[in-house]
């Protein structure tokens, strides 16, 4: 982690103590009004897929994820189907999971391969996507492999993430986009961790399964049965161009890296896993949360469009910063069952609940108060990206010097 980035964390860490000793959070000018129909709208929802999901850099997987040369993942976002793997050089490429024959799809799930051959008529691809072999050769007739490897999409490795653009044409500045979050996320040294766990949860509506990651709102009142009714419902927004960080105004009954421990310190004595405290949004659809249970471990949380306005999918996937002994991997296994619950059987049946209201069309509008100025930031950049019209655009947008703010 770079010099000006531990700066940057110490200097949040300052703002954060002043503010748990005075339970001072910083306010919107006002509350926020929202239209309904965004939840529900197929023409907005197509927008946004368009515009958003094939458009911006997407945090697709944790690097460990595809830990050695010819691991691959393949996933579908917002009906794009992608291969990720790793080549035999260690570099991340991302291509359309697609044969350049008739469009069948190469692989699914995730696992180790050198090559890829196609199920339908056995074309195989190298794990950098170079056509190898067209089955048959002599009677298909005569091809220019080179012109007919796998379609690259755009990808960036940092901070123990990977990102992909699935504009293959794409002249975004990931750089702009990422905002130095990327350089604050190095203190984790996720490139170190490993997969434990992963899972796929159903939800409604993308954006209303991802708004209960930017809201501490609602803490106390609909997890009371497992964060305890305790617990702050008060968030400090940190903001990063159009990504945030959440810091909760109270201690978690979930053991986390905390801040407390800090306050009879020097700053040049202050822990890296104390300075990475809270919540981290990355813009659009992604959050970060590492908790303490036995080992530290990383809960990711992407949020993508399923098929239609009213449905999501949340993969969830768990990293453990070591692998779990003996010893620790019960309480490992208690906290991925319980983040299970958190989300699986209390926020996500809720936004289904919202979904059924907001389907009616008797509610023309929602509300986001004061206290939630995350979710105002948030849904001010949706709208700043969705009405940029080209990448030039998008590129101007995201260097801005300052946040963007309601």
């Amino acid at each position: 982690m770079s010099e000006h980035a531990r700066t940057t964390l110490i200097r949040t860490a300052r703002d954060m103590l002043h503010r748990l000793d005075s339970q001072q959070i910083d306010l919107a000018p006002d509350i926020l009004s929202v239209d309904a129909d965004i939840y529900v709208s197929p023409e907005r929802f197509e927008a946004e897929k368009r515009l958003l999901f094939r458009r911006l850099p997407l945090m697709l997987a944790a690097s460990c994820e595809l830990a050695e040369p010819n691991s691959y993942k393949a996933m579908e976002i917002a009906g794009v189907p992608v291969l990720l793997v790793r080549g035999a050089d260690r570099q991340v490429q991302a291509f359309l999971n697609s044969c350049t024959h008739r469009g069948s799809q190469l692989a699914e799930g995730c696992g180790k391969r050198a090559r890829f051959t196609c199920p339908y008529h056995g074309w195989t691809f190298t794990a950098e996507g170079k056509l190898l072999a067209v089955a048959s050769a002599r009677s298909y007739g005569d091809v220019d492999k080179g012109s007919l490897g796998l379609k690259r999409l755009p990808t960036w490795e940092s901070a123990g993430l990977i990102w992909v653009t699935l504009d293959p044409g794409s002249t975004l500045d990931k750089p702009s986009f990422l905002g130095g979050v990327d350089q604050l996320l190095e203190g984790f040294q996720l490139d170190r961790w490993q997969l434990y766990d992963q899972r796929v949860l159903p939800g409604a509506n993308w954006k209303l399964a991802f708004d209960a990651h930017m809201d501490f709102y609602h803490l106390p009142i609909l997890h009371k049965n497992t964060f305890g009714p305790d617990i702050s419902n008060l968030a400090q927004y940190y903001f990063h161009g159009p990504h945030q960080r959440l810091g909760l105004m109270s201690s978690n009954p979930v053991e986390q890296d905390g801040l407390h421990s800090l306050k009879n310190l020097q700053e040049q004595e202050w822990s890296t896993g104390a300075l990475l405290f809270g919540e981290w949004i990355l813009f659009p659809n992604v959050s970060l949360n590492c908790f303490i249970a036995g080992e530290r471990i990383m809960v990711i949380s992407q949020v993508v469009p399923g098929e239609t306005p009213d449905s999501s999918q949340t993969i969830q996937t768990f990293l453990t910063e070591s692998a779990p002994t003996e010893a620790s991997e019960a309480k490992v296994r208690e906290l991925v069952s319980f983040i299970g619950r958190v989300v699986g059987e209390e926020d996500l049946p809720m936004s289904r609940q919202q979904q059924r209201a907001l389907s009616s069309g008797l509610m023309p509008k929602v509300q986001f108060g004061r206290n939630e100025l995350g979710l105002q930031q948030y849904y001010h950049w949706l709208e700043q990206v969705l009405a940029a019209s080209s990448d030039d655009d998008l590129n101007r947008l995201f260097s801005q010097p300052a946040p963007v703010t309601p």
